[in-house]
C-alpha cells in the first residue's frame, strides 16, 4: 500500500481544498494502510491520518466514516488489490502446474511488497476477526478456481467438496509459508513458490493418476 507517486502526482496537480473527492479518498486509503501496518488499529488516530494528508479531521469522516469504517476499506482493497494481482499472473498460463506456480508466485511477491500492512490487516485477529476471515475467503475463492480450472485442464472431474478440501488445504499451506518466510527475508518469492510446488503438484497429479485408473482409488 502507501501512497504511489503517480498518485501524488495527480493530487499535487490541484489546489488544496479543491482535491477531487475520488483522489482524496485514495489518498486516505493509502496513507491509513501506512498507519495500521505501523501501529496497528488501536495505535492507529484519525488525527495522525488527517496531519499526514494535510486536511482536517472531520473531513476525514466525511469522506471516510469512522475509524473502523477506514480500516474496514483497507482490508477490502488489499483483498482486491491481491486477488488482481494473482488474476492476472495466472491468466497466461494454460499448463495446471504454470498456472499453480504463478498464482503462488504473484501470493508471495505481493506479501514481499506489502508485508507490513498484509501481516497487520490480513492477521491481525482483533477486534475484527471478520475482516482477515474475509481474506481468507477470497484466497480460498482463487485457489478453488485455480485448481477447478487445472482440474478440468487434464480432463479429470472432481466433486465441488474435494476440490473446496484442498484450496482450504494450499492456502492453509501458503498463508502459514507467508507468515514462516517473515522470520526468513533472505529467501526469495522464488523459493517459497518453488517449495510450495513442489509439495502441493504432486498430489494434484496424484488425482489424475487415480482417476484414469492407473493408480489406487480416489
Amino acid at each position: 500500500m502507501g501512497l504511489s507517486p503517480a498518485l501524488a502526482a495527480q493530487i499535487s496537480r490541484h489546489r488544496h481544498g479543491r482535491v477531487p473527492r475520488t483522489l482524496r479518498e485514495q489518498q486516505l486509503l493509502a496513507l491509513a494502510g501506512d498507519l495500521f501496518a505501523q501501529h496497528g488499529y488501536a495505535g492507529t488516530s484519525m488525527d495522525e491520518l488527517a496531519r499526514r494528508a494535510g486536511i482536517s479531521k472531520p473531513v476525514v469522516y466525511e469522506l471516510l466514516g469512522s475509524k473502523e469504517q477506514v480500516y474496514r476499506r483497507c482490508v477490502l482493497q488489499q483483498s482486491e488489490e491481491l486477488a488482481a494481482a494473482i488474476a492476472a499472473a495466472t491468466a497466461p498460463e494454460t499448463d495446471p502446474g504454470h498456472r499453480l506456480e504463478a498464482g503462488v508466485l504473484a501470493f508471495f511477491r505481493f506479501v514481499q511488497a506489502h508485508r507490513r500492512v498484509w501481516e497487520a490487516l490480513a492477521g491481525e485477529v482483533s477486534p475484527f476477526a471478520d475482516q482477515a476471515a474475509q481474506v481468507r475467503r477470497r484466497q480460498t475463492e482463487l485457489a478453488t478456481a485455480l485448481i477447478a480450472d487445472g482440474a478440468r485442464a487434464l480432463g479429470l472431474e472432481l466433486d465441488t467438496t474435494r476440490i473446496e478440501a484442498t484450496a482450504h488445504l494450499v492456502n492453509g499451506a501458503v498463508e502459514g509459508l507467508a507468515r514462516w518466510w517473515g522470520e526468513h527475508p533472505e529467501l526469495s518469492p522464488e523459493q517459497c513458490a518453488g517449495w510450495v510446488v513442489d509439495l502441493v503438484l504432486p498430489g494434484l497429479e496424484s488425482m489424475t493418476i487415480s482417476r484414469s485408473g492407473t493408480g489406487p482409488s480416489a
